[in-house]
């Protein structure tokens, strides 16, 4: 009977025993199942490394940095990143180099200036991104400004996510504040090109070493109601209050007016005669100036009057609103690559450069107690070794909004950002890319006349009333009329579709 008994009870408790297993068998299966897709099963995951072709030059302890961001990424992604800068000069011929050759890598520096985007989106070299951010990248639209996105947006699909930084184009006039004061100018006067001209002659017939407005080849005169859509290089625009059509800015009455004061301020000698071949860096930077232009973010000034206007006190007025265009919005953009393995993965880092404070911060600034101190909880001061040995552009990546500032900078810097972000209005053509392919050759007839004609007009150098039917007759030659027409099917199309 014990016998019996005792075979019963141990047969129970196997019984008993291989349930209990096979219940943890099948809670384990569900735990993996969950982790895979969260991304976060480090025991049962390899650990995936992110290859990143990004902008900038070098620096000596980049490779401190980056294992110090590793330890993180394992622990938080289970992902290491091999990041690899280009120096600026650089960077545009070997990043060609490196999609054409097909090879494979996971994220890339593309923009408005290097590196094209539209292009990288037109010869598929990015993938659409909408999809990996709804599942893997939920953060970025929660701290991403929603026109950046817009702006980063072709065909309907995000191929790019632009840095939370400055969304707005805006140009800001500089005075020279020392000489505004001494001659009793009121500042507060001085917004448009025409306003300039009574203070431009004060200094010019009252200091004759000083220049009364620098300007050099790179300046474009702002034109009112004109979305430069293209750049500013290129006549080819559309009016804000006519948006429904592209046209030759030398050909409307806005242009013909900015380009006849520029000629009177170049006759009346407020800008350098060498102005078309020459650079203002030095006049700026020595004070040797009254009025200066440049583009705008907050307390821009601070950072104006420590760099390139360092010599004199400095005063800004603005030259117009603030405006989001594709220029403004894809200045600064991280895209995955069409060869990547791990878009998924690579999206998991992204989406930790828009919402970590710890990951951004280390490296754009390095390593805290290496490279740099913390003041408080918003400011750092940079250690030497910081300031010889590390060095990253941190506006090319992810959200500021969550970056330290360095010690003196207002308390208020970013909530000055987000007031200028949302006081940006939208340029018509925000979105809008065109595709050039069926007028390349035309295209880049155009564009030379528009090198050739540029400097002389923009900076008042020829008489307009002459000289612009000329260029226009040039332009109209290169075949102007005809990229019109192709880019104006492509607008009303896209206009259709938004």
């Amino acid at each position: 009977m014990f016998k019996k008994s005792f075979i019963l009870v141990l047969a129970l408790m196997l019984a008993l025993s291989t349930m209990l297993v096979g219940c943890g068998e099948k809670k384990d299966d569900k735990n993996q199942t969950d982790t895979t897709n969260s991304g976060s099963d480090k025991e049962k995951e390899k650990p995936v490394n992110l290859t990143w072709y990004t902008i900038g030059t070098p620096q000596k302890d980049e490779t401190l940095v980056e294992e110090e961001l590793n330890k993180y990424l394992l622990e938080k992604i289970n992902a290491t990143v091999d990041i690899k800068m280009f120096d600026w000069a650089e960077y545009n011929q070997k990043m060609q180099v490196k999609v054409a050759s097909g090879e494979k890598f996971d994220m890339m520096f593309a923009c408005s200036w290097a590196n094209d985007f539209a292009s990288n989106v037109a010869k598929g070299a990015l993938i659409p991104l909408d999809d990996l951010i709804e599942e893997y990248g939920k953060g970025i639209k929660k701290n991403l400004h929603p026109l950046f996105l817009e702006g980063a947006t072709i065909n309907g699909k995000i191929y790019g996510l632009p840095t939370n930084k400055e969304l707005g184009w805006q140009s800001m006039w500089i005075i020279n504040k020392d000489l505004a004061d001494k001659y009793d100018i009121d500042i507060s006067k001085i917004s448009t090109l025409e306003s300039l001209e009574p203070y431009l002659q004060i200094i010019k017939d009252n200091e004759p070493d000083v220049i009364p407005l620098t300007l050099d080849k790179q300046s474009v005169p702002y034109v009112p109601n004109i979305d430069h859509f293209l750049g500013d290089k290129l006549p080819l625009s559309i009016k804000f209050d006519d948006d429904s059509k592209i046209i030759n800015t030398f050909e409307t009455e806005e242009a013909m007016e900015i380009f006849k004061t520029m000629h009177r301020y170049y006759q009346k000698g407020f800008i350098h005669p060498d102005a078309a071949i020459n650079s203002i860096g030095d006049n700026n930077k020595s004070g040797n100036y009254f009025i200066a232009k440049a583009h705008y973010q907050p307390y821009a000034e601070m950072i104006w009057h420590d760099g390139d206007f360092s010599m004199s006190e400095i005063a800004i007025m603005p030259v117009h609103e603030p405006y989001a265009n594709n220029s403004s919005t894809r200045g600064a953009m991280q895209g995955i690559s069409v060869t990547s393995k791990h878009p998924e993965k690579t999206m998991e880092f992204m989406n930790l450069l828009y919402t970590d404070e710890y990951v951004i911060n280390l490296i754009d600034y390095g390593i805290e107690g290496t490279h740099y101190n913390k003041v408080d909880d918003k400011h750092i001061t940079k250690t030497e070794q910081g300031k010889k040995s590390y060095a990253f552009p941190s506006f090319s990546i992810g959200n500021l909004f969550n970056t330290y500032s360095l010690e003196g900078t207002p308390n208020d810097k970013w909530e000055k950002f987000e007031e200028f972000n949302n006081s940006c209005i939208n340029a018509p053509s925000l979105g809008f890319t065109p595709d050039f392919s069926k007028v390349k050759t035309t295209m880049s007839a155009v564009t030379n006349v528009a090198e050739e004609v540029n400097s002389s007009i923009y900076l008042g150098v020829v008489d307009p009333t002459e000289y612009l039917p000329k260029a226009i007759e040039k332009l109209k030659k290169a075949g102007i009329d005809e990229v019109i027409k192709e880019l104006q099917r492509q607008y009303d199309e896209w206009r259709s579709n938004n």
